[in-house]
């Protein structure tokens, strides 16, 4: 062998321990990260079963409490429709009095105000006198 392969396996062999150095620490590590993530991962299987039932409860009263409001709401839509038909019956029952009696009345009150004036005069001129 030639002093120059001698010399590159020499080179190569040594890179290759130092890659081992390196490698096992690097190696330890991952190796620590994993149970650390395997811990993480059984604490957090633990506890999502009572919180995705919590959800599921939680779900279940948020969807009767909106089916609630929606019963709720269609009622007083009706109320709201019911109130509106009865305003605008009170309105056309309005219209029709006043068409009915409105002249009438009017003409009540303007020959009542001139009789009493017409009395009024009557009686200051007899008492002038």
């Amino acid at each position: 062998m030639s002093t120059l392969q001698a010399i590159s396996i020499s080179v190569i062999a040594a890179i290759m321990v130092v890659a081992v150095i390196v490698l096992i620490p690097v190696l330890l590590q991952v190796r620590r990260t994993a149970r650390e993530a395997e811990k993480v991962l059984e604490t957090v299987r633990t506890q999502i079963l009572p919180l995705s039932h919590d959800l599921s409860l939680v779900s279940t009263e948020v969807r009767g409490i909106v089916e609630s409001v929606h019963r709720q709401v269609e009622r007083a839509e009706d109320s709201l429709i019911a109130v509106r038909d009865s305003a605008e019956r009170l309105r056309d029952f309005e219209e029709e009095v006043l068409d009915r009696f409105g002249s009438p009345l009017f003409k009540l009150a303007a020959l009542v105000g001139a009789m009493t004036r017409g009395v009024e005069t009557f009686f200051r001129t007899l008492l002038l006198r």
